[in-house]
């Protein structure tokens, strides 16, 4: 059992809860044993997972993951891991995976989700939990300010970051892709004339919403081929990204199951 702070495996894992050090070393910190099972089904590969008690330890014995990767520590270590307070935790480090564009599994009628420039790991998480909720095809994270695999995110996402097919890219890049697949490009903004309840999201397309402080810019004016806003009453001006997403994407899955006409 690991019980010391000085341990090189412990001081390498505390690293990683800065920004730099996930980007510098290629890997980033998987907090519960929820998302671990999430991320073990998904493919993730995994360097050490920290574990405590011999409770944890039979479960983890029951997932694909090799017995040299698994260091039991104790309570004190793990307090220190810990993302947040989690009861009969465990932290593993994971490799963080790299998906490009032309890896993504996209149709001409698929439903894609792309989120401009997010800034708000929470925010990134809850998207991405209602993306999979909706059985979107796949996630395009545009000139991404946030980490993918920030722990608030992967915590918010509920693991769904590790089951969804995501891929950071350019607006050129989703140019290409949409052009590529005949995807039409529908674009949310606060002052757009026409009401969701109005635009036909049955055939293929690409959600896009903007950052949570200025939403989409006037770069992306030219490029959307359909632009709608969410009909508000009271005097809130604008709804929180993830709302947003979640109420678009799930009136795109309520058309798509209506009967064709």
């Amino acid at each position: 059992m690991i019980r010391s702070h000085q341990n090189p495996r412990v001081k390498a894992a505390v690293k990683l809860r800065n920004a730099r050090s996930r980007r510098a070393e290629g890997k980033f910190l998987i907090d519960g044993l929820t998302e671990l099972k999430r991320a073990v089904a998904s493919g993730i590969a995994l360097e050490t997972v920290f574990f405590h008690g011999e409770a944890t330890h039979s479960e983890l014995r029951s997932l694909p993951i090799a017995a040299t990767c698994l260091w039991e520590v104790s309570a004190e270590i793990l307090d220190r891991l810990n993302y947040g307070q989690r009861e009969n935790a465990v932290v593993a480090i994971g490799i963080t995976p790299q998906t490009t564009c032309k890896e993504l599994p996209i149709r001409s009628d698929s439903l894609l989700l792309a989120l401009d420039q997010t800034e708000k790991p929470g925010n990134l998480g809850a998207c991405l939990r209602t993306a999979a909720a909706c059985g979107v095809d796949a996630v395009l994270l545009v000139n991404p300010i946030c980490e993918l695999f920030n722990p608030n995110t992967i915590r918010a996402s509920r693991g769904a970051v590790f089951s969804l097919p995501i891929a950071a890219i350019t607006a050129q890049e989703l140019e290409v892709l949409r052009s590529q697949h005949g995807l039409k490009l529908v674009g949310a903004r606060v002052d757009a004339k026409r009401s969701l309840w109005e635009c036909d999201l049955r055939q293929g397309s690409i959600l896009l919403f903007g950052n949570e402080a200025h939403g989409l810019g006037p770069e992306w004016i030219p490029r959307t081929d359909m632009d709608f806003t969410i009909p508000m009453r009271g005097e809130p001006d604008s709804l929180n990204l993830s709302i947003s997403a979640a109420v678009t994407l799930y009136e795109a899955v309520r058309q798509r199951s209506l009967p064709n006409i």
